[in-house]
């Protein structure tokens, strides 16, 4: 056996073809004495050997004669590759032909051998049998792994990219599509230094080289990856140690979590657009405060405009907008016009939500122009609506399309509901403002209320200890959140006790003493607190002990008690009246008037925030980081505002 390239052991068929037979035979007899792995084929004509190639028999090699009567092997040669065959095929000629063989390798011809009657070419013949076979199936094999690793990837939704020696081998059609190239502008290409941003190659060739080596510890790699557009884009990358076309390789699979980071980044701006209004709901002390802060919101969350605007003399008016204001200073939003689609208009019409996605795929209207020229791609106007009272729009628009996915859709919904609880509650402590009010002690025992069980359970039957409300606006998700002081009980026993209620969906501490407290706690639901609000009744107290909850709850002198009484009783049955006393209600002082009214909103908030939180105490129970985080301010901005503060009430009273 003379072949090293033929060692694996797998057999090669051999059709040889010749005119001359007995030469035929003595050869193909020598060759597989040669080679035992040689199984020789003999066909005496090329028509024989055409019809042996069609034939169910495999064959890994065609040897044939050039010079044979009738159809020589130049003509053979071309016949079997004009019908795709891929196999090698040699071809023997006579001294002096080395014309005939030049062609027959311009033909597809695999090798040739001049024919040497005075030498024994056997052992020669076999050797070339044997390397032009091992080549073929080499080839064949890298094309099948191609071929397995193209079918594969291509159906992946992953971009696939096979690395081998710093260059890409292999990659799938989502990798071009992802990056924006075609055909030849991925050809031999270096993956990292193309795609990757060069502030992350070094930290991708490290993984790489783990990768290369077996290693797990690198798990997944982030990295940006610049398309060739020159956009960013942050992919997940993932790789293993492969063996391709015979050599090591690294596969590397990517994902694109742009969309998932921008959303992970959205989702933070929501958390934080939600704690910044639902600060606006307690400290906000006009409707104007309050919605000018939803849409001094809405704008930093990432909208070019936002605006609520209320309904007068037949047309929707601005009254608190932040961003570009062009547009809705350039249009006339009249709800005369039944016919207007303009997003704002529509829901205060209709009372229902408008969201519009893309302004380009609207017929032509005037005020549609006029938010293009804005430059303005999206828009939505939601409905300010709290217990049937409509109190105006609030509306959104964007450079960008689209806009409104469901998260986005259910977090503008949401906060509309919001500013119309928020509004009207506004509305109705405005109502009470007057000095004549009802005021009313109501009581309510037993399970109804879940804070009675979170006060038994949290005292251990102590009714020295007490809880009081502070405050309670709606939360989403059809939420309550309240502001609690713990009194008389340690913190561990308040947060213990509230998680264990199946109402509580969320409880965090602002400040903590020894035994006492102040918390927010999010409520599946309503509370008695937020009822009595949708029935225009102001909560001045709740105090809740282990033996049940004292409310204390004005209404408007011209309001029915008895109605407000009937009402909650529904929802809480255990509810009973311990006094009703119509008063009159005591103003501030002209004093106090003085003092307040001297101070900016921001200082207000910042002087009550601090009051409330214990920042004045000895020993303090909230620094001023602590009261600044809450408020979703700096350290700096928080002091400043509170010195201001200070500095206006002391010169009132010193000055």
């Amino acid at each position: 056996m003379s072949s090293d390239a033929t060692a694996d052991g797998t057999p090669i068929d051999v059709l040889l073809v010749d005119d001359n037979e007995q030469w035929a035979r003595f050869l193909s007899q020598d060759l597989e004495r040669k080679n035992e792995r040689l199984h020789v084929s003999i066909a005496t004509s090329a028509n024989e050997a055409l019809q042996r190639l069609r034939g169910p028999d495999d064959c890994d090699c065609l040897v044939t004669d050039y010079q044979m009567p009738e159809v020589n092997g130049i003509q053979l040669l071309e016949r079997v590759r004009g019908e795709d065959r891929e196999i090698p095929i040699l071809l023997l000629t006579g001294e002096g032909a080395e014309d005939v063989a030049a062609e027959a390798i311009s033909l597809g011809a695999s090798d040739y051998l001049i024919k040497d009657p005075k030498a024994d070419q056997t052992t020669l013949l076999e050797r070339r049998i044997s390397a032009a076979v091992e080549q073929h199936r080499l080839q064949q094999s890298i094309a099948e792994s191609e071929e397995r690793y193209r079918t594969v990837t291509e159906q992946s939704s992953d971009a696939i990219v096979i690395v081998q020696d710093g260059r890409a081998a292999f990659w799938n059609r989502r990798l071009a599509e992802l990056v924006g190239y075609e055909g030849p502008g991925l050809d031999a290409f270096d993956p990292v230094e193309k795609l990757v941003h060069p502030e992350d190659r070094a930290a991708v060739r490290d993984a790489i080289d783990a990768w290369y080596d077996g290693s797990d510890d690198e798990g997944l790699q982030e990295a940006r990856i610049l398309t060739r557009e020159g956009e960013t884009r942050h992919w997940e990358l993932a790789g293993r140690a492969i063996t391709y076309a015979e050599a090591p390789a690294v596969l590397i699979s990517a994902r694109d979590v742009t969309r998932r980071k921008r959303r992970k980044r959205e989702l933070e701006w929501e958390r934080e657009l939600n704690r910044n209004v639902q600060r606006a709901l307690v400290e906000s002390r006009t409707r104007e405060d309050l919605e000018g802060t939803v849409c001094e919101q809405l704008h930093q969350y990432g909208y070019a405009l936002a605006w609520i605007g209320r309904v007068a003399d037949g047309e929707l008016r601005p009254d608190s907008v932040c961003g570009d204001s062009s547009y809705v200073d350039s249009v006339t939003l009249s709800l005369d016009d039944e016919h207007d689609t303009e997003p704002s208009v529509w829901a205060a019409r209709s009372r229902e939500p408008a969201f519009v996605d893309d302004f380009e795929e609207l017929f032509a209207t005037g005020w549609r122009d006029a938010a293009r020229e804005a430059g303005y791609r999206s828009g939505a106007a939601l409905p300010i609506v709290h217990d049937g009272i409509f109190y105006g729009v609030l509306a959104v628009y964007d450079r960008r399309s689209p806009r409104f996915d469901e998260t986005e859709r259910s977090l503008l919904l949401s906060l509309a509901e919001t500013t119309a609880f928020a509004i009207h509650s506004i509305e109705t402590h405005r109502a009470l403002a007057s000095r004549h009010v009802v005021e009313l002690g109501l009581r309510l025992h037993g399970d109804g209320y879940y804070l009675n069980e979170v006060a038994q359970r949290m005292s251990g039957g102590d009714t020295d200890s007490r809880v009081v409300v502070e405050g309670t606006v709606p939360y989403e998700e059809g939420r309550t959140i309240q502001y609690l002081t713990a009194e008389g009980i340690a913190e561990d026993a308040v947060r213990a006790a509230a998680t264990e209620h199946p109402a509580v969906v969320d409880v965090d501490t602002v400040w903590t003493t020894d035994d006492s407290g102040r918390f927010t706690v999010v409520v599946d639901g309503p509370t008695p607190e937020s009822r009595l609000a949708d029935l225009g009744a102001v909560v001045r107290e709740t105090v809740v002990r282990a033996d049940g909850a004292t409310l204390h709850v004005e209404i408007a002198a011209t309001q029915d008690p008895s109605g407000v009484i009937e009402r909650l009783e529904s929802e809480y049955p255990t509810v009973s009246v311990e006094s009703l006393v119509e008063t009159d209600r005591e103003v501030d002082s002209p004093a106090v008037k003085r003092l307040t009214g001297e101070l900016t909103d921001k200082q207000a908030v910042a002087l009550r925030a601090a009051f409330h939180q214990g920042y004045f105490e000895s020993p303090r129970k909230s620094s001023a980081t602590a009261v600044a985080a809450s408020l979703g301010v700096s350290h700096s901005t928080f002091l400043q505002h509170l010195r201001a503060a200070q500095q206006k009430v002391f010169g009132e009273m010193y000055g």
